[in-house]
């Protein structure tokens, strides 16, 4: 059986980031995006059912065009969500990471401006 899924790769900088999606099937697509068109993140979580009933973590980010890209947790996936809260400044909420030794869930709060 062979995979062919989305690799993808999602690299921040000062004034934007960068997303490489590598397709098997489909090849390579690349596409830029400066921070001022994020519209929207979201955090969310879902669970599998089954006996192990694990729980995957999700951060998608929309632009105006669309879906720019959906990831589950992996390395870095914290920092990750700290920096497009760093970066989208102009968007009225930011995701909260979790304390304590039980929390996992990331909580959308209200951004207070001055």
């Amino acid at each position: 059986m062979r995979y062919f899924g989305n690799d993808t790769t999602v690299s921040c900088r000062e004034k934007g980031f960068t997303v490489t999606i590598i397709n098997k099937r489909k090849g390579i697509f690349v596409n830029d995006y400066a921070w001022e068109q994020v519209i929207e993140t979201l955090y969310y979580e879902r669970e599998s059912a089954g006996e192990n009933n694990t729980t995957t973590r999700y951060f998608q980010v929309k632009t105006e065009n669309g879906v720019a890209f959906n990831v589950y947790e992996m390395k870095n996936f914290h920092e990750m969500i700290e920096i497009f809260n760093q970066n989208t400044v102009h968007l009225p909420y930011f995701w909260e990471k979790p304390t304590g030794i039980l929390k996992t869930r990331y909580q959308k709060q209200t951004r207070v401006t001055s």
